[in-house]
């Protein structure tokens, strides 16, 4: 008789949040998106606070973890609007001449170069759906919607893909941007 082994409480909480997501993901975007008024940006904002919420584990029962899940996107949202406006008033405060830039040292230059290879060799390195996706979304700046209807996937399924090539692509250049890039 084969033992049966019971869930590790990281994959139960797992499943819990990808039932949320799935459950929740869309009324989450809507809520986000006519706060900040931007679909692309509300659904990054929900994205980010799943990962987050994910990150910080469960706080005991599904309700617990509904409730903070809509809190936390409430208080992205609110987080989003506060630094657009607070960018919107240090440029508008800003002279011509302070937006003019010192051209570049040459380590600086150096160092540029040497992140852009490490950033193109990264990008090599992912599997090619998942570079396909990622070069799709983020150079190219479609949406997740326009990816996944283009491929004929789900639009989860993109997003797990666009997680994974981000942070292959963060782990590649951690030591060219160090802390600053996180």
């Amino acid at each position: 008789m084969a033992s049966v082994t019971s869930p590790t409480p990281m994959s139960s909480w797992r499943s819990s949040l990808t039932r949320l997501f799935e459950g929740h993901r869309g009324q989450l975007e809507r809520m986000v998106r006519r706060r900040v008024r931007d679909g692309e940006a509300a659904a990054d904002i929900v994205q980010d606070v799943f990962a987050r919420v994910f990150k910080a584990g469960s706080a005991g029962s599904d309700d617990d973890d509904r409730r903070i899940l809509y809190a936390a996107a409430r208080n992205a949202a609110i987080d989003h609007n506060l630094a657009a406006g607070r960018r919107s008033r240090a440029l508008a405060q800003l002279t011509p001449e302070q937006l003019a830039t010192e051209p570049a040292t040459q380590d600086d230059a150096f160092a540029a170069r040497e992140t852009l290879k490490a950033l193109a060799l990264a990008l090599e390195r992912l599997p090619p759906r998942t570079r396909e996706i990622f070069v799709a979304r983020r150079l190219r700046g479609e949406t997740n919607a326009e990816i996944a209807a283009r491929l004929g996937v789900t639009v989860r399924a993109v997003e797990k893909q666009l997680a994974r090539g981000l942070e292959q692509c963060r782990e590649a250049l951690a030591d060219h941007l160090g802390d600053d890039f996180s």
